[in-house]
């Protein structure tokens, strides 16, 4: 995305309907006309421009990874668009992938404001992943 984001009445409306569900721990489902900005807003509210080419880079981390940490804590929030006849066992298997991802780079983040050398890892890093957003479904 090379455009600046406007921040509207919409997208407003969107962010106070994402922090709903992952406040109620539910489903919901936004709808509209195409092209109002469903999908940008999204993408904005998980931080997916940034954090997904992050995740897809492999290679070595260091201590200039801390903003990508920092910003998957803060959304918490998997963006997913499945591929348009993709079989049940791939869609789990690309959703469990992306929460992974996300909640390793999450639990990093609180890891590195622990004070204390050894810390463990948390069990099941996809539990700190509170929404998935599904664009396309």
């Amino acid at each position: 995305m090379n455009q600046a984001f406007i921040v509207t009445k919409e997208h407003r409306r969107f962010t106070e309907f994402a922090n709903a569900m992952r406040k109620e721990k539910t489903i919901g489902i936004c709808h509209g006309a195409a092209g109002v900005g469903k999908t940008n807003s999204a993408r904005r509210y998980a931080n997916w421009d940034a954090l997904e080419p992050y995740i897809n880079e492999w290679g070595p981390r260091g201590d200039h990874d801390a903003k990508h940490y920092a910003l998957a804590n803060r959304s918490r929030t998997v963006f997913y668009t499945p591929e348009v006849l993709c079989r049940p066992k791939d869609l789990m298997h690309d959703i469990d992938y992306w929460q992974v991802k996300v909640g390793i780079c999450a639990d990093e983040h609180l890891r590195s404001l622990m004070y204390e050398p050894e810390i463990v890892r948390q069990k099941d890093v996809t539990r700190l992943v509170e929404l998935l957003i599904i664009d396309e479904a």
